[in-house]
């Protein structure tokens, strides 16, 4: 190609690429005003009522000058919590000119909980706990509490509703009319839903799947009496909890996951029906990614389509992989400045897992979690904007996420072949349960405990049955399992069929009696019994027998060879010794 050649094909390269982000820049403005942010405008509420005094706690001169600030308009309880400091500050000078209106308290503080309205101090009194509010003020709480320490007494990262604390002493007079206004009634959406019927943090006293707990940056979530609970006036609806819950059980609900779902679905529709392409979908959050992008929005690269939810960490990796399906040449996560490093920390594994399951399908990583500075699209081959999947109402996260991984495997170039799992991180709530055959007695005590059915059993015959779709790895099958049996092996199987579809574990012939011919146990079950009990001196002179027989056979048995002998004694033995397996008490227990 001469040199003319040249300059003609790169100056028609240039309009055709000028006219191609001009469309783009059309197609996302028409994408985003067909779209708004999807919100719950029926959520439940949470609601405070806080009338009384508040506490402030700090070091005395502190004390004293926001006692000065507040000047009568609310009453309050000034506790001394710590030194002041040993330098003289300009706030001690200010300080030392106020008059001592109001008593500091010097007591012990034991415990401090509570939310805007409820927030109870507990303190030491000669040794003994008493409550500061009644001792005090008369009435049993705070309203509110305003903290003025150099180091917080609460350490949650994100601080209960009518918790201040102040950044910097030279702001103190607005820390005070902050915590002043804070006498009403008040509300905030009830961020989040909870079922413990799909919950598998527990069962049979034995501890399950702990994903959520020790996320939370506000501390609202703890375990009581092996059940999750959440305290809806600590939530600040960060979504961590609802990202990491593997079984839907607690779901972010402001807005319901199904309205994120179906407006990133529009959104990218409708790119892609106005002649967009190499549509980038990038989720930001209300209070900081939402100005950054609509300030920001002409001047990044115009593929960049925002969708907005209320916290960061409610988007999770149903939503990511679903919007590769539809046709998202890849999603970042916007991070803002202030993510809680608990929440940070959730999202950017759950993108390497994300991105695990994608380069197994050799679609190569797609889902990244960036600062705004790090905003810099990736170099990927324009996806095809179709929806691929309807999304039902109905669906849960479970569902959602295989229904996109299945789209995206079916219509990946790379995953023929017999190699179609991958290694996970340990930890990931995707899986195998591995049995170890010989150990296996088919009692079926995993079944009966398994909380989502991902091991399940036949009415009819012995036999154990596995659907990794349904597993989430949460532990209690192998702690349930008298034989250590079963062993937990974090992974996907990205093929749908083999993952949906139940896998049988081990199958046996059931054990009849050799008396009436009743099945009563498995082959497995037996021949255990028979080796552990073999040379026990209740089962000597041919009495071993009696363990191939079925509970009522021993009996009758028991009675024809001794008419003399101690049939509760025997039955208490045997229940000690024999372990008598009923498979279909079993089954119905877990029916």
């Amino acid at each position: 190609m001469g040199t003319e050649d040249k300059a003609i094909n790169d100056i028609t390269t240039m309009t055709t690429a000028s006219a191609q982000e001009k469309l783009n820049r059309h197609a996302r403005d028409c994408a985003l005003q067909s779209v708004s942010r999807p919100l719950n405008l029926a959520a439940p509420t949470v609601s405070y009522q806080a009338r009384g005094p508040i506490l402030l706690l700090g070091p005395e001169h502190l004390l004293r000058l926001a006692g000065e600030h507040i000047n009568g308009r609310v009453a309050f309880c000034a506790l001394v919590t710590e030194a002041m400091p040993q330098s003289v500050t300009a706030e001690m000078e200010a300080a030392a000119a106020v008059e001592a209106e109001s008593r500091l308290v010097r007591l012990p503080l034991r415990a401090l909980t509570g939310y805007l309205g409820r927030f109870s101090a507990e303190v030491e009194v000669q040794g003994n706990a008493a409550n500061l509010a009644k001792l005090e003020a008369g009435c049993d709480y705070f309203a509110a509490v305003l903290d003025l320490g150099a180091h917080p007494y609460n350490q949650a990262v994100l601080k209960p509703a009518g918790y201040q604390v102040l950044a910097d002493p030279s702001q103190l007079a607005d820390a005070v009319e902050a915590v002043v206004a804070l006498q009403g009634e008040f509300e905030k959406p009830r961020y989040f839903t909870i079922n413990n019927d799909l919950c598998a943090h527990s069962g049979s006293e034995m501890t399950g799947c702990t994903r959520c707990l020790d996320l939370c940056p506000a501390d609202a979530i703890q375990s009581q009496a092996g059940q999750i609970l959440i305290d809806a006036h600590l939530c600040h609806g960060a979504g961590g909890c609802a990202s990491a819950c593997p079984t839907s059980a607690i779901r972010y609900g402001y807005p319901q996951p199904q309205q994120t779902l179906d407006a990133c679905r529009r959104l990218l529709k409708q790119y892609a029906d106005s002649g967009g392409i190499t549509g980038r979908l990038l989720i930001h959050d209300a209070s900081f990614g939402a100005p950054w992008y609509r300030d920001q929005r002409d001047h990044i690269e115009s593929g960049w389509l925002g969708l907005e939810v209320e916290e960061l960490g409610a988007a999770g990796i149903e939503l990511w992989l679903s919007a590769l399906a539809w046709g998202a040449a890849e999603v970042v996560l916007l991070q803002p400045p202030e993510l809680p490093d608990s929440i940070g920390q959730t999202l950017r594994r759950e993108c390497g897992v994300a991105n695990a399951m994608l380069e197994g399908m050799g679609l190569s990583a797609r889902i990244r979690l960036l600062t705004p500075d790090q905003l810099v699209p990736l170099e990927l081959p324009a996806g095809q904007a179709e929806v691929a999947i309807e999304l039902a109402a109905g669906h849960d996260k479970r569902q959602q996420l295989s229904a996109a991984a299945s789209f995206l495997f079916n219509h990946s170039p790379s995953t023929s072949g017999p190699h179609t799992r991958i290694a996970l991180p340990s930890g990931a709530p995707y899986g195998q349960v591995a049995l170890h055959h010989d150990r296996c007695t088919l009692c079926m005590a995993c079944v009966a405990i398994c909380p989502t059915s991902a091991l399940s059993g036949a009415s009819d015959t012995p036999e154990l049955s596995f659907t990794e779709d349904a597993c989430v790895q949460c532990g209690l099958c192998s702690q349930a399992c008298p034989e250590d049996a079963l062993q937990l092996v974090a992974s996907y199987q990205l093929d749908p069929v083999p993952r949906q579809q139940p896998q049988l574990l081990k199958k046996e012939e059931p054990f009849c009696c050799v008396r009436c011919g009743k099945a009563f146990a498995t082959q497995g079950a037996v021949a255990l019994m028979l080796d552990k009990l073999a040379g026990h001196s209740m089962f000597a002179d041919g009495a071993l027998e009696r363990l191939k027989m079925c509970g009522d056979c021993r009996v009758a048995d028991l009675v024809i060879s001794d008419p003399g002998a101690d049939l509760f004694e025997y039955a208490k033995g045997r229940e000690a010794n024999a372990g008598e397996i009923n498979l279909a008490q079993a089954q119905d227990a877990k029916r």
